[in-house]
């Protein structure tokens, strides 16, 4: 039994966190982005982590891919200065669309962070960028023309976590067999 309850909690508390990724320039469109969290790997909740470096005028776009359900959360950190420099704005944008999904320019005043529930599956795209006064923030445009002076290092965190109805079917199942295993005995 104790095994069996082990096990159980093992599995529930099982998450594929956290991987390091970076960036490899250029990244500053959805057509040269790199990939953050690719879900064909895993199965969620994980998070990445990714210390990042902002230049004038550059944008950093990570791609992700997200199922029906998923909670997103994305949350820029800077490391100069904190919480002032690089001072960001983070957008999501799906794969085709010019307006971001979401999109935030200050946490508190500690960066950018969005969070978001996935309405479809498919391959979405976080955009970090320095802000700069005028431009839409909601705009593609804003990032993939970035112009902007904000330099520095920041901390991109980036965590999925499925939609709830997967973990109580799996909370369920576990409870069932914690049943079935009793009533053997």
């Amino acid at each position: 039994m104790k095994r069996l309850v082990i096990v159980a909690l093992s599995a529930l508390m099982c998450v594929n966190a956290f991987a390091l990724f970076s960036e490899t320039e250029p990244n500053n469109t959805r057509a040269t982005a790199n990939t953050v969290i690719y879900n064909l790997r895993s199965t969620p909740p994980f998070a990445d982590v990714g210390v990042l470096n902002l230049t004038q005028n550059d944008s950093d776009f990570f791609k992700i891919r997200l199922e029906v359900g998923d909670y997103l959360t994305a949350i820029t950190y800077p490391i100069n200065n904190p919480p002032n420099d690089p001072d960001t704005v983070m957008a999501l944008f799906d794969a085709t669309g010019t307006t971001a999904i979401v999109f935030n320019d200050d946490a508190n005043g500690l960066g950018s962070a969005i969070r978001w529930l996935a309405t479809a599956s498919g391959d979405y795209y976080i955009a970090v960028t320095g802000w700069r006064p005028g431009g839409t923030q909601s705009s593609l445009s804003y990032y993939e023309s970035a112009t902007h002076n904000e330099v520095g290092p920041y901390i991109l965190t980036v965590s999925v976590v499925p939609e709830p109805a997967s973990m109580i079917a799996l909370g369920t199942g576990l409870a069932g067999l914690l049943a079935l295993r009793r009533r053997r005995k």
